[in-house]
């Protein structure tokens, strides 16, 4: 008798665990909202490319912590594209924001 009534309570602990998780999922937090500067245009070019400077500077160090998973000469060049990466990013960042005449 006790081996058929295990299923049975096995089932119902997974199906209310199962509702849980369902249940908080849902649960949405509002009091956290993006902080207003998040969607304040820029509107000089200095001020693009201080945005672009910090977008550019983040994907870098991301970068950086993927090949930091890597070993020996795969790490090497890993870091070398990444830096390739950031130098050409950050050159079109200042052709971007130059002020043309």
């Amino acid at each position: 008798m006790k081996m058929q009534l295990k299923p049975l309570w096995l089932s119902l602990f997974i199906a209310a665990n199962a509702f849980a998780l369902h249940v908080n999922a849902a649960e949405e937090n509002v009091e956290h909202r993006d902080p207003p500067r998040w969607t304040m245009e820029d509107r000089t070019p200095q001020a693009r490319f201080q945005s672009m400077k910090k977008e550019n500077t983040n994907a870098y160090a991301q970068a950086l912590n993927d090949c930091r998973a890597m070993r020996g000469r795969e790490a090497g060049d890993c870091k070398k594209e990444a830096r390739m990466n950031f130098d050409r990013d950050m050159q079109r960042a200042r052709e971007m924001t130059s002020q043309r005449h």
